[in-house]
């Protein structure tokens, strides 16, 4: 059995999973996660995905131990953290007090503070995220390697999915996501709008990804171009959406789970990196050379994107503000060969 989440996280483990499960050691594995993140795992053989009540009756200490009771009735020969949050470390200590081997992810957690200390100009790439979760599979005696042509093919076929495929031409489809769970990550509205003019100048259509009312909203006011570009955030389900993603042409995206999951579908992904840096270890999948980025002394200033001080919020703006819309585009056309 394996737990997990964060989305971005959890859209990075999916490949993870899937070279797991063709190991040829034919692995039986139960995913335990929220039930939004469903659509980013194959239905396959030997697979299963587990939704804890996480609110209810799964909620707090005694709502996990009735979790793990409800669980151990499965007879795991073995539970993989790959999270190694606080309520899934709980978790792990049920199990291993009812003599359920659990093997936990190594974070590196010391390594990614002493980045932060040192600067990325002045260390080595940590380990990717993808390579973390395949040490813990290696710990159980299943080998995991990743490559391209191994990535998930996800999502869900719809007839409205279908009916908007339909209308693709020759125009390039370029999907822009423009926010982050963490604002600072974010590349300032003016930028984001000065690139989708230049990018329909080169007849291309563009289509707008995001979640919840606030970027809905930014999207809707101020950024669509109606008519032309087509709103994705608010008006599909996670698997249509993934549906999508793997059906255009290149995806424009913060560090964000939109990059993550545009990533694993296999597209390419230019990627806007401020007070962030790839070399913690959590760079797009198979998609380095889309990045951009300015290189500073003060990156990186935080890990995940939350700032602690004055000067992270100092390195943070400036870091962004040194991506030009030029740089972008340029990255973008020779994504788009």
């Amino acid at each position: 059995m394996m737990r997990f989440s964060a989305m971005g996280d959890v859209a990075m483990a999916s490949a993870a999973v899937k070279v797991a499960l063709e190991s040829g050691q034919d692995p039986e594995i139960d995913l335990l996660s929220k039930p939004y993140y469903e659509p980013l795992f194959e239905k396959r053989s030997g697979f299963s995905f587990i939704k804890p009540d996480l609110k209810g009756k799964h909620r707090g200490i005694l709502g996990l131990y009735r979790l793990y009771r409800e669980l151990r009735k499965n007879g795991y020969s073995a539970v993989i953290d790959l999270h190694g949050s606080l309520r899934s470390l709980v978790l792990g200590f049920f199990f291993k007090m009812g003599g359920t081997p659990v093997f936990t992810i190594d974070k590196g957690r010391a390594e990614k503070r002493e980045l932060i200390r040192q600067g990325a100009q002045n260390s080595r790439a940590l380990k990717h995220s993808t390579d973390r979760y395949a040490e813990v599979f290696e710990k159980v005696g299943i080998k995991v390697k990743l490559k391209r042509d191994s990535l998930p093919v996800l999502g869900e076929n719809t007839e409205r999915i279908e009916t908007l495929l339909s209308t693709k031409n020759t125009q390039k489809w370029i999907g822009i996501a423009p926010f982050s769970t963490h604002t600072p990550k974010e590349w300032k509205l003016d930028r984001i709008i000065k690139l989708s003019e230049e990018i329909r100048k080169e007849d291309c259509r563009i289509l707008w990804f995001g979640g919840g009312k606030r970027e809905l909203d930014i999207i809707e006011n101020q950024l669509i171009k109606q008519g032309n570009d087509i709103l994705v955030a608010g008006q599909f389900k996670l698997g249509e959406e993934l549906t999508l993603m793997r059906r255009i042409d290149a995806m424009i995206s913060m560090d964000s789970a939109n990059m993550h999951m545009a990533a694993i579908s296999g597209i390419p992904v230019v990627s806007i990196w401020g007070p962030t840096h790839p070399k913690a270890g959590f760079s797009p999948l198979f998609n380095e050379r889309g990045v951009v980025q300015t290189e500073m002394e003060c990156r990186p200033c935080t890990i995940y994107g939350k700032l602690k001080s004055r000067a992270d919020k100092i390195c943070s703006e400036k870091s962004m503000e040194a991506v030009s819309v030029d740089m972008v585009l340029e990255k973008l056309r020779e994504c788009l060969g």
